[in-house]
């Protein structure tokens, strides 16, 4: 049933298809895999034969960002969790200069904090305003030309832990 699917795919595609992008999305239809056209609300008709057409929500976002646990330059163990709210300005840039955008931002993010952290003391680290605003000015920085307004860093918890980590090796088996 799959083959019946794609040679009705391919007919198909022969014919104009119509896009419709809502006020809160932008998109981009790349023609012979070359020719690139930025195309903003409205409708549009493309040819799916030489033409494909991605498109992407614009409006504010929030990406997560998961609990991380950093030891303090005086060697304390704290773990460290947060947001990052930002929005989609250039649709271009986001679709050619970066791969999987929500995903960069997190990495990106646990990275800025990671350095933060392990560069300051536990109670340096207890000003949230400073972590925040430095998380703040190094996604700036780091994401220019990826299409993206970074709007705000919410830090959702940070709060002193203990750590207990195993150190295992499961590929050493004797025989």
């Amino acid at each position: 049933m799959e083959w019946l699917k794609g040679i009705f795919d391919r007919i198909l595609s022969v014919f104009p298809r119509i896009l419709i992008l809502s006020p809160f999305e932008g998109g981009i239809r790349v023609t012979f895999g070359k020719y690139l056209k930025v195309l903003p609300p409205g409708w549009y008709l493309y040819w799916g034969l030489i033409q494909k057409v991605y498109w992407v929500e614009t409006q504010t976002q929030v990406v997560d960002l998961r609990n991380q646990s950093i030891q303090t330059k005086d060697g304390q163990s704290i773990v460290v969790s947060g947001a990052i709210q930002y929005s989609i300005k250039n649709v271009q840039y986001v679709f050619c200069n970066v791969q999987d955008f929500d995903k960069a931002l997190e990495t990106l993010s646990l990275g800025i904090i990671l350095e933060f952290v392990k560069n300051r003391t536990l109670e340096e680290c207890q000003d949230i305003g400073a972590l925040k605003s430095e998380i703040l000015r190094g996604i700036k920085e780091a994401a220019r030309g990826w299409g993206l307004k970074i709007e705000k860093v919410f830090i959702t918890d940070l709060s002193k832990t203990r750590n207990i980590r195993l150190l295992t090796n499961k590929f050493n088996t004797e025989i």
